[in-house]
């Protein structure tokens, strides 16, 4: 009998193994993809930031952590890392709040005005990134754009959207907010449609209503969407923070609408220095990563998660 229960064993373990190599064969495409196309680049760049090259010399000189001291030192990318900052407010403002708000006064509209609303807020959506940039770009026309003919009929002045410095920035975000505003106002639409109605109708008899029922009813419920959107607003903002900079200001007026995304690019492909921008594109990884867990931190705090 204990032969028998032996061999069952190794059979039932042979079977095992044969399953797991099953599912490494399965998942070896995949976990290629990621090794080339991301991790190796991580390494590579990190590698890349401990050097001085130009991109044209045929050899990398090592220089250690004289990239990341020069970048710390340089009072330049301290204000670029304060206009990451805004620019990042400014998306989470745009992609992450106010679609949310839009999501629940939509709730309040019923019938065909309701579909209006929602066809009128995602058309931006589906226009690319570099179409919407020409297309604010002449809206933002000193003189003969769109806003500076409505503010001089309303007796305004009508301000240099785009050569003014403080409002250069917000103009640029507000091109990537707009852009990606309907997406994610269906998503909080559609987590707000799939909150369970008995939940819902409880706590309405129990007497919650306005901020308590938001608070501790329909947040708690609507976190798993709320953390899809964060972190949505943040990598939409990061994917499509080049090409409106680019398109419309190229970092301009004096450096006010730059900010780390765009200054890795400028680093390495005008200025040809490489190692520098590996050691931005580290920083900057390094404090996303650190915003992203905070911001996490603090919803589960609250008692969202």
């Amino acid at each position: 009998m204990q032969g028998v229960g032996a061999a069952r064993g190794l059979g039932q373990g042979g079977r095992g193994r044969q399953a797991d190599l099953e599912a490494l064969l399965l998942l070896a495409p995949g976990l290629l993809l990621l090794l080339v196309f991301v991790y190796w680049p991580l390494l590579y760049n990190l590698w890349l930031s401990l050097h001085d090259w130009n991109l044209v010399r045929p050899k990398a000189e090592f220089v250690g952590l004289a990239n990341y001291r020069f970048l710390l030192q340089d009072p330049l990318f301290g204000q670029l890392l304060r206009q990451s900052l805004l620019y990042m407010g400014l998306a989470l403002l745009g992609n992450f709040l106010l679609p949310l708000g839009l999501a629940l006064l939509t709730l309040q509209v019923r019938g065909r005005w309701a579909e209006l609303y929602q066809a009128l807020l995602f058309a931006p959506t589906v226009a690319a990134v570099s179409v919407a940039a020409l297309v604010w770009l002449y809206l933002y026309l000193p003189a003969a754009g769109p806003l500076a003919k409505g503010l001089a009929a309303l007796g305004l002045p009508a301000p240099s959207f785009l050569a003014d410095p403080r409002y250069a920035l917000p103009a640029i975000a507000l091109v990537a907010n707009w852009k990606f505003l309907g997406f994610h106002y269906l998503i909080a639409l559609a987590g707000l449609k799939a909150l369970p109605r008995e939940v819902l109708e409880a706590a309405r008899v129990d007497g919650a209503q306005g901020w308590p029922l938001l608070r501790h009813v329909l947040l708690p419920l609507l976190f798993p969407t709320l953390l899809f959107l964060l972190l949505s607003a943040l990598a939409s903002a990061l994917d499509y923070a080049f090409v409106p900079v680019e398109v419309m200001t190229q970092g301009g007026p004096f450096g006010h609408t730059s900010h780390l995304m765009y200054a890795v690019y400028q680093e390495a492909f005008r200025f040809f220095r490489a190692g520098v921008a590996a050691a931005q594109a580290v920083l900057l990884t390094l404090g996303l990563g650190a915003l992203i867990l905070g911001q996490l931190y603090l919803l589960g705090r609250r008692g969202y998660g």
